[in-house]
């Protein structure tokens, strides 16, 4: 499962880059960076995890189920200045940015809907 959320910014590594939340919870994440070899863009594992934004999206009640259910992110959650603030309008998207996220999690994301590759259940056991 993909949830994909605030990704209207770059990330703190600039464009062409996202995170996903429970990185290490399955090998998801893994198999995604894995279809994008050659390409400019790489998913890096969560930086805020003090954050707990693993349980805090709607990934969640999968993940407690055991599914392979992580949130993509680009937000940056220490200095992101329009989060959750009526400055947050269409004006301060980068929609190209996001445009080019959405692509590099089509493209990643061929060998999982394809059935070639299966992500590694969530361990409910390591679970909060």
């Amino acid at each position: 499962m993909f949830n994909i959320e605030m990704i209207g910014t770059e990330s703190k590594w600039g464009k062409n880059s996202a995170y996903i939340t429970g990185y290490e919870k399955s090998d998801m994440g893994t198999i995604l960076q894995k279809n994008l070899a050659g390409t400019a863009f790489t998913f890096y594992p969560d930086p805020y995890t003090n954050q707990n934004l693993f349980y805090r999206s709607d990934n969640k009640t999968l993940a407690r189920l055991g599914v392979p259910a992580h949130t993509i992110s680009t937000s940056k959650m220490d200095s992101e200045p329009n989060y959750h603030k009526p400055s947050d309008q269409f004006e301060t998207l980068d929609i190209d940015n996001m445009t080019e996220i959405i692509k590099a999690i089509a493209l990643s994301a061929q060998s999982i809907v394809s059935g070639k590759d299966t992500p590694t259940r969530v361990d409910t056991t390591q679970l909060k």
